[in-house]
């Protein structure tokens, strides 16, 4: 993945592992970023393949204002996991979900950070 993520930087992400957005490096920094970064640099980041979504039309509550907007939507699925170190697994369950919403030019999309909005699934 990191020879593919060099020669085709914009379809990948490189995240710090820690939750809240900031911090991402996209597009031509990928590249950079994994040909400069120490081991120790690269232990503390995941290199994400992007996912690009279907854009949608959006209204966004934003310090009480209604803006209209195009946007994207990413669901996040949360899981526990607990295993020893003898390989058996003692938990594995879905945990949860986030539905958050942002602007199409926005990379960045976390909620506490205001880059994007929570949302609701509309199941049908």
């Amino acid at each position: 993945a990191v020879e593919d993520a060099i020669a085709h930087p914009g379809n990948y992400v490189v995240k710090p592992q820690r939750e809240g957005g900031g911090n991402n490096i996209y597009g031509e920094n990928v590249r950079k970023a994994l040909q400069t970064m120490s081991k120790e640099e690269l232990a503390a980041h995941i290199l994400m393949q992007r996912i690009f979504p279907k854009e949608v039309d959006a209204c966004l509550v934003r310090r009480n204002e209604v803006v209209r907007v195009k946007a994207l939507q990413e669901l996040g699925v949360f899981g526990t996991f607990i295993g020893g170190e003898d390989g058996k697994v003692y938990l594995n369950e879905h945990a949860g979900h986030l539905l958050r919403t942002k602007q199409t030019d926005v990379d960045e999309g976390g909620v506490a950070t205001g880059f994007s909005c929570l949302d609701s699934p509309y199941l049908v």
